[in-house]
């Protein structure tokens, strides 16, 4: 249990106002955590708020946009006027992408590099000093199995995510001394709002991403689930599925054929 016998522990999620960020909430709150829910769309944000507080724990609604420098800043000053500590981040927020390296706008890799990768930074950056403070402290970063796998047809996405991993990696380092666990996510496909978030979408590429996702062994529920279980056992990599752990291994012990795997997938992706 993460309730303690004198306060909640409190938990920032980004992006809590739907799919995985709201389902990590309710299974938090179902911990114990009390909840700040930070997202940009209000009347998710606060519907999310009366389901979280149906659990009997406290929550409360922050407009925030990662994408904006200070957005993260205001948002950590606003937690601790309401909560007076935070436990854990967890860096969600996100939206997708699809394109070639040449085919992808300079306007597109901006927004996901704002959003994707630098809204992460900013959240480290905000609730370090204060996730300092508690006595069992830890960092979630939700990046995707696009950052190994690293497939063609949606390289923006695919370099922020690996800069997410990049940064996960180095801030387990940073932060060891400290005590401040830190987790990174790597999801594949799995039923979410991804696709609705992505602009100037080809619809054959939007079409196979929801029939992958539709697909999907696993839910939101159960990301969010192991999500908990990385925190309370202090893993760092999460891969959510057998498939996507042996295909970790394959990129890391046989590059050129995992290469010549993505080749094979793709032109069965455009036949």
């Amino acid at each position: 249990m993460n309730k303690s016998k004198d306060y909640n522990r409190v938990m920032v999620i980004t992006g809590a106002a739907s799919g995985l960020g709201k389902a990590l909430a309710l299974a938090a709150a179902q911990q114990g955590y009390d909840i700040a829910v930070a997202d940009v769309q209000e009347q998710a944000g606060n519907q999310a708020v009366a389901a979280i507080k149906q659990h009997q724990v406290e929550a409360a609604y922050f407009h925030c946009d990662v994408g904006q420098a200070g957005g993260l800043l205001q948002l950590k000053d606003q937690v601790m006027a309401h909560f007076g500590r935070v436990d854990v981040l967890v860096n969600n927020a996100g939206v997708g992408s699809q394109g070639t390296v040449c085919d992808s706008t300079e306007e597109e890799w901006a927004r996901q590099w704002q959003i994707n990768l630098m809204g992460v930074v900013r959240g480290c950056q905000a609730f370090i000093p204060q996730l300092k403070k508690s006595a069992d402290p830890a960092i979630v970063n939700v990046a995707s199995f696009a950052a190994v796998a690293l497939a063609p047809g949606v390289a923006s996405y695919n370099v922020v995510k690996a800069g997410v991993l990049a940064l996960s990696e180095t801030l387990r380092c940073e932060l060891a001394e400290a005590g401040i666990h830190v987790s990174v996510i790597c999801p594949a496909f799995f039923k979410t709002n991804l696709v609705e978030s992505m602009q100037n979408t080809d619809d054959k590429i939007k079409n196979q991403i929801n029939r992958w996702m539709t697909k999907s062994k696993y839910t939101a529920d159960d990301v969010a689930n192991m999500i908990l279980a990385s925190i309370d056992n202090k893993q760092f990599m999460v891969l959510c599925d057998s498939t996507t752990q042996w295909q970790y291994r394959l990129s890391r012990w046989f590059p050129n054929y995992f290469f010549k795997q993505k080749v094979k997938m793709i032109k069965r992706m455009f036949q």
